[in-house]
């Protein structure tokens, strides 16, 4: 077991059948991936896929699902310093450059990129499939409402600004989610960087009672986090 990675609750056969299928999605892509694919990537009998999972799509659910719990295990609503947990959130999505993320990706995927990449492709998926629909809903609007729940305790202690917890929650996880798009696909790669920087411009200068957006916004203040 690694001790640096984070516990979903899973057997030691389960996680290795998750490890071996993050690492069969990122060498193959989701299009041209099998359970041949997944068990040469699994270090025990392929046998053992079948009796823990019936068929591929089953065996993606669980997957998705393995997904969902390492993400929702990023964020924590009931943190002691709830804006140093949205900031630890915003800095596993959006690692700045060249700087290693807090939270390590499962074995033979050390790179963030990598993993994002794997599951960025997943989440396409949800055009087609209602399942992957719904399971990808259920991940971001728990990051949402748990982001509203953070704010909202920063405000009702009297260090956020008064605002509207679930549309602010709801604009960060767009800014996020757009500029990890961008990330992955590597579409515009050279605004990564001023999107990452537009999401701390809310954390430090709009939401904070004390501060002041519109000084800053005018100025020719240095935002390089």
């Amino acid at each position: 077991m690694h001790e640096d990675r984070i516990d979903t609750g899973r057997s030691e056969t389960e996680q290795a059948i998750m490890d071996a299928t993050l690492n069969a999605l990122a060498k193959h892509g989701y299009a041209d991936l099998s359970i041949q694919n997944i068990g040469t990537e699994f270090d025990k009998s392929t046998s053992l896929l079948y009796y823990h999972y019936e068929n591929k799509d089953e065996l993606l659910l669980a997957f998705l699902d393995y997904v969902i719990d390492l993400n929702i295990a990023t964020i924590d609503p009931d943190a002691d310093d709830p804006d140093a947990e949205i900031r630890k959130f915003v800095g596993y999505v959006l690692p700045p450059k060249d700087q290693p993320c807090e939270h390590s990706t499962p074995p033979g995927l050390d790179e963030l990129d990598l993993f994002q990449r794997v599951i960025f492709e997943l989440r396409t998926q949800a055009l087609h499939n209602e399942d992957y629909r719904e399971k990808f809903g259920e991940m971001e609007s728990y990051m949402i409402e748990t982001v509203s729940t953070l704010i909202e305790r920063e405000m009702e202690a009297g260090n956020y600004r008064e605002m509207d917890a679930d549309m602010m929650a709801e604009n960060l996880m767009a800014f996020l989610l757009r500029t990890l798009d961008m990330r992955v696909t590597q579409t515009r790669p050279e605004s990564v960087e001023a999107m990452r920087k537009s999401v701390y411009f809310l954390l430090d200068h709009v939401m904070p009672i004390d501060g002041q957006p519109g000084d800053v916004a005018t100025s020719n203040v240095d935002l390089d986090l």
